[in-house]
């Protein structure tokens, strides 16, 4: 009576140790899908990062060059018509001046350092890979500045691949293989087997509520670190817009000034009835100056909110 006894005992452990291992089994499953899916949008959102801030950096590439031919052509023309027309009329370019309003000695050597600065640039690029080059450099700093404030702090977020070993089971393809043999035990009903599987079961199911639960702790910071990512990508889209919106003055700026410029390179220069012509040139290019002085992004790698008022206060000119 006590072998039955006992073999009923062992064949109730036996199957409450076979449910319980394939608990754990199941737990085991459900946490590495938990893990895998956690690890593709951690990817995809890493990746979505990566593609904003290349876009970002060849809309601030774009802006660079667009600052370096504004440079050359616009400011560097006007210092060259200040300087010509001042040798026609005998006159230092101080003389030639001081019957124009609009500009001021200081002011022109400004100009000139902002021409020459971008000549010394457009020079080193000839002499470097070629054009590609002028986006990197011609970016005034701008590209620089968001890649090494406002990106790499959310590019190094630690990310880990998820494995039954590193969800720390070690064992764990030891209790699943070795759970069909110990299955087969105790369909014979040996009395040893039974506890043997229970052992084995219990002992997998709580490793596998041990991988459910670090798989959801995994969930919880992949999700914490996407939250991140995307506070990245939303600032990325900030400044997209801000340089978008700075080009489209400087572009407007610029159409206007070389209009000017053209007009008055048509003919000699005649103080008197040209002085107005002068004046609109001037202040159109102490504009893009201004612009081209005030960085997208401040020291702290935010966005600069001079920037705004910089656009506030030439924008009436852009809609001339």
């Amino acid at each position: 009576m006590i072998p039955i006894i006992l073999g009923v005992v062992a064949a109730g452990a036996g199957a409450l140790g076979i449910a319980k291992g394939a608990e754990g089994f199941n737990n085991i499953k459900k946490a590495e899908e938990i893990g895998k899916l956690a690890e593709k949008r951690y990817e995809d959102a890493i990746e979505d990062l990566k593609n904003q801030w290349q876009e970002t950096n060849r809309l601030a590439g774009s802006y660079g060059n667009l600052q370096l031919r504004v440079r050359q052509r616009i400011v560097g023309r006007f210092v060259e018509f200040i300087r010509r027309n001042g040798q026609k009329a005998s006159k230092t370019e101080q003389q030639f001046l001081e019957g124009l309003e609009g500009i001021s000695i200081p002011q022109l050597e400004e100009f000139k350092t902002v021409a020459f600065e971008a000549k010394e640039v457009l020079n080193l690029v000839g002499k470097s890979t070629g054009a590609g080059c002028a986006a990197g450099t011609g970016a005034v700093s701008l590209a620089s500045t968001v890649g090494t404030v406002a990106v790499p702090q959310f590019f190094g977020l630690f990310t880990k691949q998820v494995a039954v070993a590193e969800l720390g089971l070690p064992g764990v393809a030891v209790w699943l293989g070795g759970g069909n043999a110990l299955l087969g035990g105790a369909v014979l009903g040996g009395v040893a087997v039974g506890p043997a599987l229970a052992v084995g079961g219990f002992k997998l199911a709580g490793e596998g509520e041990k991988a459910l639960t670090q798989a959801r702790e995994y969930q919880a910071e992949v999700n914490t670190q996407i939250a991140e990512i995307r506070v990245a990508g939303d600032f990325l889209r900030r400044v997209e817009t801000r340089i978008r919106e700075i080009g489209i003055l400087v572009r407007k700026l610029e159409t206007l000034a070389s209009k000017q410029l053209d007009e008055l390179e048509s003919k000699d220069f005649l103080p008197g009835r040209d002085a107005a012509a002068f004046q609109q040139l001037a202040l159109l290019v102490k504009a893009l100056v201004e612009i081209f002085k005030t960085p997208i992004l401040d020291n702290q790698g935010n966005l600069n909110p001079l920037v705004i008022n910089v656009q506030a206060k030439y924008k009436h000119l852009g809609d001339l």
